[in-house]
């Protein structure tokens, strides 16, 4: 406990280069957390909204895997149409059990002034397409009935029976979906014979959700699809995960390069401090050693200053990440083309741990010098200055 005692004093008697030390430490760790428990956070969201779509692959039009990937999740509006031909040809081939038509896009509401995001789609396969939705409602049987989302819901306090207007046509509130905590509650769920007219696309689909009878013969089935059917892109959920598993990859393997060069810096600069705090004590240590002290007692004054300074900062830098993982998720996501709905950045005790168990080895390997270089010190030469 006395040596605890030492090592505080001697740490508070430079608070200003011992503040700055730990800062850089903790920023550190910050940053090594957020990067972690961000890409955790990532696999988990993207597997429960895979889980969530109800098909095992889609039809959509060619393009880059990362915009398809998010026309799969959360139908991104996209200029490219796929023909009604399309469709039929997907339903005629053996082992298809669901093919659903989907056509995204964007639609001027005049009473709010804004776009909207319309998904349109054949409400009879809604509880295929959505096992996870929970309606407020029933869903519309006819082509003039609405599903909505429920941003849109709370925002516009918008009631099951309300109306809705789009162009020339009006339409009837029949459900209300419970908050998904996903960008699905900012959708408006429109009967797609109804947006395809209004639109003026009456055989324009942007997707097409299709879900086989067996899915051990998944491959099969493609194979066949893309034999009869060629300009196609057929993306498979697992597709899916592959292509956002390896953006994510790319995004973690840079985060982590930046931590390690950061954690790199902090380490240098422990051992910096610490090397500085040692000279000027020289005369000290000198006098410790005269009366008494070995170098064992030296070495650990040393070694608990360095690993007290760590240990703190790496409990400052878990906080930090902590209270601002939203500012932190808010960044990344301006970066990334996509990502998961949800909190990405959650505290977990055991990673939070690892971060702490990593930032106290950054301070043995960095005060192992000067404690060395302390305990070795002449204690005739070093009162004599």
């Amino acid at each position: 406990m006395d040596f605890i005692k030492l090592a505080v004093n001697n740490l508070l008697r430079h608070k200003i280069r011992s503040m700055l030390t730990l800062i850089g430490i903790a920023a550190s760790v910050a940053v090594l957390f957020s990067i972690v428990s961000f890409n955790r956070g990532f696999e988990q969201g993207l597997d429960n909204e895979l889980r969530k779509t109800g098909i095992h692959f889609m039809i959509v039009p060619a393009g880059c895997p990362h915009e398809v990937a998010s026309l799969v999740l959360h139908g991104a509006v996209t200029p490219k149409f796929i023909d009604i031909e399309t469709l039929d040809a997907a339903r005629k081939i053996s082992g298809v059990e669901l093919a659903s038509p989907m056509l995204v896009t964007q639609l001027a509401n005049r009473e709010m002034d804004r776009l909207d995001l319309v998904h349109g789609m054949d409400m009879a396969h809604v509880s295929a397409l959505k096992p996870g939705w929970q309606l407020k409602g029933a869903v519309p049987e006819d082509d003039d009935g609405l599903i909505i989302g429920a941003e849109i819901a709370g925002h516009d306090n918008i009631q099951i029976g309300d109306t809705i207007r789009y162009g020339s046509r009006s339409f009837r509130v029949a459900a209300i979906i419970a908050n998904t905590g996903s960008q699905e509650d900012a959708f408006v769920y429109m009967p797609i014979r109804a947006l395809q007219e209004i639109v003026e696309k009456r055989d324009g689909l942007t997707a097409i959700g299709v879900k086989v009878a067996a899915p051990d013969r998944l491959d099969q089935v493609t194979e066949a699809l893309a034999m009869q059917v060629p300009g196609i892109q057929i993306v498979t959920m697992n597709e899916v995960m592959r292509s956002l598993g390896t953006l994510a990859n790319s995004a973690k393997v840079l985060g982590m390069s930046i931590a390690v060069i950061a954690m790199l810096i902090s380490a240098v600069g422990v051992m910096n401090s610490i090397l500085m705090a040692v000279f000027e004590r020289t005369p000290e240590i000198g006098m410790m050693r005269a009366i008494g002290a070995s170098k064992l007692d030296i070495f650990r004054i040393i070694m608990k200053e360095t690993l007290l300074l760590t240990t703190c900062a790496g409990v400052a830098g878990i906080f930090v990440s902590s209270v601002a993982a939203g500012i932190i998720e808010g960044f990344v996501r301006n970066f990334m083309p996509y990502v998961p709905s949800g909190k990405m950045i959650h505290f977990e005790p055991l990673l939070a741990l690892a971060c702490i168990a990593f930032s106290l080895t950054v301070g043995l390997l960095a005060g192992g010098y000067p404690a060395w270089k302390a305990s070795k010190i002449n204690p005739i030469e070093a009162i004599k200055g």
